[in-house]
């Protein structure tokens, strides 16, 4: 096939991308991988560039075992001829088929990839919450949750404000004392993999946060940041008082990390930052990582939806 050129992933192409995503985001509702952070912060794992193909966008990720789509083609018919073509390129480049692959398929696109002769298998959902419920925590259901809230408020007296520049170097060491605590608690061997994986990427959203629009909070006990938080909208509008904000707009939140020696701060933390996201109706907390502590401490807030991404390769 003839020669593509692929461009380096930077943050001068954020604006770019979030139009094309803006403009060509499947229907229904949206994961949290239709985001330009969502993969700029991982670029310590994995090279990212990006191409164009019959007038689609296409993002790749490779690292020294192959390359994949990190997204489906973006444009007006992602399933057409740019997935094929995708599909050849990456056939070509990768030296076994089983890495061959576009990640971040929506139900909607999946059905039709499905009915097209491709392979689609399940990554994972992402969970999905009303805002105003993750706020509230009414009712028996969240009952743990508020004895753990009340209980961080009324020992630690936690002060919840806006991340600064210069809390950087507070929050490194703290996932530092967390990824290292990960550890002692017996935690399994892909939990500690995926802990080590991440700084990485903490470090980049963490000191690019302004560039790449994320919002921060950190928490702090007695003057020392003992927790922080930081995310971004989905489908954020580029001009104010545009689509990404009211009835129906939806926040992600990227990452959370805090002082498990703190109880109750895991649910301070999070409560807190949901209720400062009042322009926001819904709440992403992307996928489980495949944990399953993970995945039981996210379906105790009860999501309303589980949001399916989809995994497409060759049949």
């Amino acid at each position: 096939m003839p020669e593509l050129t692929l461009r380096p992933l930077t943050l001068q192409d954020r604006r770019w991308f979030e139009t094309v995503l803006d403009k060509h985001t499947p229907s229904g509702d949206q994961l949290a991988a239709y985001s330009f952070p969502y993969h700029f912060i991982w670029q310590g794992l994995f090279q990212y560039e990006w191409m164009e193909l019959e007038g689609h966008g296409c993002l790749m990720a490779s690292n020294p075992e192959g390359s994949f789509l990190a997204l489906p083609p973006i444009g007006s018919a992602p399933c057409g001829p740019a997935m094929a073509k995708a599909f050849a390129f990456l056939s070509q480049r990768n030296k076994t088929s089983t890495l061959t692959r576009i990640e971040n398929a929506p139900e909607s696109l999946a059905d039709r990839c499905r009915g097209l002769g491709y392979r689609v298998t399940s990554k994972g959902p992402d969970y999905l919450y009303r805002r105003t419920e993750l706020v509230g925590l009414h009712g028996d259901r969240f009952k743990s949750q508020r004895v753990a809230y009340n209980h961080c408020v009324k020992e630690s007296r936690p002060t919840f404000r806006a991340f600064r520049p210069d809390d950087e170097k507070a929050c490194l060491a703290l996932f530092r004392q967390w990824r290292e605590a990960v550890k002692q608690d017996g935690a399994s061997d892909l939990a500690i993999h995926l802990a080590a994986d991440s700084e990485s990427a903490h470090r980049q959203g963490i000191s690019h946060a302004a560039e790449l629009g994320l919002a921060g909070r950190v928490v702090e006990v007695e003057g020392r940041v003992v927790a922080y938080t930081f995310g971004y909208p989905l489908a954020p509008t580029l001009s104010p008082g545009g689509r990404g904000q009211g009835e129906g707009a939806t926040f992600c939140i990227l990452f959370e990390i805090s002082d498990r020696a703190v109880k109750g701060l895991s649910q301070y933390v999070f409560r807190e930052f949901c209720r400062e996201l009042e322009p926001y109706e819904f709440i992403n907390t992307m996928d489980d990582s495949g944990l399953d502590g993970l995945r039981r401490a996210k379906l105790s807030y009860h999501p309303i939806k589980l949001l399916e991404s989809s995994i497409v390769s060759l049949a």
